[in-house]
């Protein structure tokens, strides 16, 4: 090209990619606004409710050296494996960086891979609705009560929905993309595994897939030609992720991990919307309804199916203009019904019909992978809503409906206030007292041990004698001490001999598993309260309490408790400190 002719096409060429960069910016806005909503929603009072046991469990099981926590995952505690390495990293990179592990430093990844999530779910409608269907369904999923719970939750429930939304959004676009095919079913391999080792309910949705991925193989639809194609790289993927997953395979199969979920009767599996919707009736009758007009496209596809097969045809010419228009809203959105109806249908019943048996899977925390694909499928129904008029009303209200149920999740976040039980207990701690905590197994060490670390006002700490003090890495790793057991804090003797060591003493109870249990919790308080002089105690929500007693004689022989009370009330603490 000579000179003239490049510097007539410079400016051209110029402009041509600064309008490239422009569309692309468009095209990303909506991307950035709906992470940034996201964000914004999510880490809005993160760090004010107390951690919780569950919580409190993950971070210590984190916090312990990369050794430990490599024989623990592979040992008593399997699931989430992916999650608590994650959490490992995060800590270590926190804490180098002078970042105390507050409650919202702990959460924090929780809510960043809950407002990714989003953004697939959005991408997801873009790619094979609209850009109006793809907003409309994030905004719904964005705004779920349950997305919201645990986005805010030191979980691995995030992690797995970012992964599993990611790796049905892959999967769809294995049977529609027109190149980079090895690219999304490498996508498709790496976040399904991932996704197991992330939270073993995965498991689950990949079954749930490969009956999505033969359906999609039988059922007359614009992607079984695809499907049928493809059919080497699909069988090689399955077989990648089936080989990856094998190591999983024994854990799988210890399904008394979850025997703490009762057999779920018909009417849970009817009240499980409301459940996971935050009990908002009027929105879930809304949303439930706007799924119809997409669920509907179902039998008419078989109708207009088995209609053409006895030779009649549907035309404009005809006059069969609203035959022709189903005929063909069936052809274009059977396939994406079909993945979405597998992905929250069939996950929602094969996992209440496994509950029945041996296996207790049926539970909103689990299925709270389900949200984005009910999202999407209130999406898709209102894209059928005609006229337009009434379809961006009924969205208006729906997405307007769901930000008031979502607002109402934070005055209702808090589960248990651990953390006024610690600081109290802090508080109050002077050298060489002794704490006994029960229930250790369901998390009332742990926590303690957390905001000990997280908050430390004092030197208060568990020795390794004291009764009941075993966690579940060190009950199967072999660091337990010889003779102790989780039930040793209900052991009167046991209590008494370690009481005798300490001039004063600490009896924390968590929570209480059963009736039996609280008569245990309730003699062994009351042997205390007889032979010990009760210095202090407190109670916070989530039935945590904490005694304090006076051991040695000395401190015992005081005047009166009210002496020991006026004496200890100068140390009280004012309201602790939250993270912000």
């Amino acid at each position: 090209m000579n000179p003239v002719a490049r510097k007539s096409f410079g400016p051209l060429s110029s402009q041509l990619r600064s309008r490239a960069s422009l569309d692309l910016a468009i095209a990303w806005l909506p991307v950035s606004c709906l992470f940034l909503l996201a964000l914004l929603l999510y880490l809005h009072a993160l760090g004010s409710p107390s951690l919780w046991f569950d919580e409190a469990f993950s971070v210590e099981l984190a916090r312990q050296p990369l050794p430990r926590l490599w024989q623990a995952i592979w040992g008593p505690e399997p699931n989430m494996e992916l999650y608590y390495l994650l959490l490992h990293f995060w800590l270590q990179l926190t804490g180098a960086l002078g970042l105390a592990p507050t409650e919202f430093i702990v959460r924090l990844p929780s809510a960043i891979c809950a407002a990714l999530s989003v953004v697939v779910v959005y991408l997801f409608g873009k790619r094979y609705l609209s850009v109006t269907a793809g907003l409309c369904a994030a905004l719904l999923y964005l705004l779920n009560y349950s997305t919201l719970i645990y986005a805010q939750q030191t979980r691995a429930y995030a992690l797995q929905l970012l992964l599993l939304t990611l790796s049905w959004y892959a999967l769809a676009a294995c049977y529609t993309a027109r190149r980079r095919l090895a690219g999304w079913w490498t996508l498709y391999v790496v976040t399904t595994t991932l996704a197991f080792y992330a939270q073993l309910f995965s498991l689950v949705i990949f079954f749930i897939q490969l009956v999505t991925i033969a359906g999609l193989w039988l059922l007359p639809t614009a992607w079984r030609e695809d499907a049928r194609q493809r059919w080497k790289l699909i069988a090689s993927a399955l077989v990648a992720i089936g080989l990856l997953a094998l190591p999983l395979i024994p854990v799988a199969r210890q399904t008394g991990k979850t025997d703490w979920l009762a057999q779920p009767h018909f009417h849970d599996l009817l009240n499980l919307l409301a459940v996971m919707l935050g009990g908002d009736h009027p929105l879930v009758t809304l949303l439930v309804l706007s799924c119809l007009p997409a669920l509907l496209l179902i039998p008419l596809a078989l109708i207009l199916r088995r209609a053409e097969r006895q030779g009649l045809a549907f035309s404009v010419q005809h006059g069969n203009r609203w035959l022709a228009y189903a005929r063909h809203l069936a052809a274009d959105h059977l396939p994406l019904l079909w993945l979405i109806s597998c992905w929250f249908i069939v996950t929602i019943l094969l996992s209440f019909g496994l509950s029945l048996g041996p296996a207790r899977l049926f539970s909103s925390r689990y299925l709270v992978v389900t949200m984005p694909a009910f999202a999407l499928l209130s999406a898709l129904g209102l894209s059928l809503v005609r006229p337009r008029l009434l379809q961006g009303a009924l969205a208006l209200l729906l997405v307007a409906l769901s930000f008031v149920n979502a607002l109402n999740y934070y005055p209702h976040a808090q589960l248990e206030d651990r953390r006024s039980a610690a600081m109290w207990l802090q508080h109050h701690y002077q050298p060489n007292d002794g704490l006994v905590c029960y229930n250790t197994i369901q998390g009332c060490q742990v926590s303690f041990e957390y905001y000990f670390a997280a908050y430390p006002i004092s030197q208060a700490h568990f020795t390794n004698d004291a009764p009941g003090n075993l966690l579940s890495w060190q009950t199967d790793s072999g660091y337990a001490a010889p003779g102790r057991t989780p039930d040793a804090a209900l052991d009167i003797n046991a209590v008494a001999a370690y009481a005798r060591q300490h001039p004063r003493l600490f009896y924390i109870v968590g929570r209480v598993p059963d009736s039996q249990a609280a008569q245990q919790v309730s003699a062994v308080e009351s042997w205390l309260d007889h032979h010990y002089r009760l210095l202090a105690s407190m109670s916070s929500a989530g039935d945590i309490s904490v005694r304090l007693y006076a051991v040695a004689p000395e401190i015992s022989s005081e005047r009166s408790p009210a002496t020991a009370s006026s004496r200890l009330s100068t140390l009280v603490p004012t309201a602790p400190p939250t993270a912000t």
